[in-house]
């Protein structure tokens, strides 16, 4: 979710959830920094920024525990407020759990 996709994954999924649709993201790999609660400036809009007006207006976000510690990012300490750790093993069952899923990737 970086670079442009950070954008388009923010403009997707505050579409969808403004049409009362239930959205969840999958920060996997790199997507993990996004969520960094240090990327909030107060005077920039960040990713870290736009993906926290996100959880706010409902979008839920899940991050990858593994990728996190990979990174060296303490997922409990770290990351935006309302970012939940996840696996793996749990997006697999929200992906057969979902109606529809969409992926991007750098």
């Amino acid at each position: 979710m970086q670079f442009q996709n950070t954008d388009t994954v923010y403009e997707f999924a505050k579409a969808a959830v403004e049409e009362d649709n239930e959205v969840m993201v999958f920060c996997d790999v790199d997507a993990v920094y996004n969520l960094m609660a240090n990327q909030i400036l107060p005077d920039q809009r960040t990713s870290a920024k736009k993906l926290a007006e996100l959880i706010t207006k409902g979008v839920h976000f899940l991050v990858c525990r593994e990728s996190a510690r990979l990174r060296g990012i303490d997922s409990n300490k770290a990351l935006i407020e309302g970012a939940v750790e996840s696996s793996l093993g749990e997006l697999a069952l929200l992906m057969y759990q979902s109606d529809r899923v969409i992926a991007f990737s750098i």
